[in-house]
């Protein structure tokens, strides 16, 4: 248990401006058997999360309003993470494939 209390407030230190939370309010715009949508109010983008995540005492609807405390984020530092970057590429390259695939295909018929 110490040692993830470590962890954690190694990240923490990470954080020039770890205090910064404030309100952010949006609709749901969908959900699905896994997942909600929901658009910031103030066209500031929108997120998709685990509908596990999303805190609620009955089924949630398209059109409700939702509000959260949420930071700005913060870029850790000035070298891109290689492991992610590797990862991104090779899903990119996946996805490439079966675009590809699928077109071939079409085309085939």
């Amino acid at each position: 248990m110490t040692d993830k209390r470590m962890d954690y407030s190694s990240e923490i230190d990470k954080l020039k401006y770890s205090s910064t939370e404030r309100v952010f309010e949006g609709v749901i715009t969908e959900v699905n058997d896994v997942s909600v949508k929901i658009d910031f109010k103030g066209r500031m983008g929108k997120m998709d999360i685990p509908r596990r995540l999303l805190i609620t005492e009955y089924d949630p609807k398209v059109g409700e309003e939702v509000g959260w405390l949420m930071s700005y984020p913060e870029v850790l530092d000035t070298e891109a993470n290689q492991k992610y970057l590797g990862a991104l590429h090779e899903y990119k390259k996946r996805m490439a494939k079966i675009a590809a695939e699928k077109e071939k295909g079409r085309t085939q018929e």
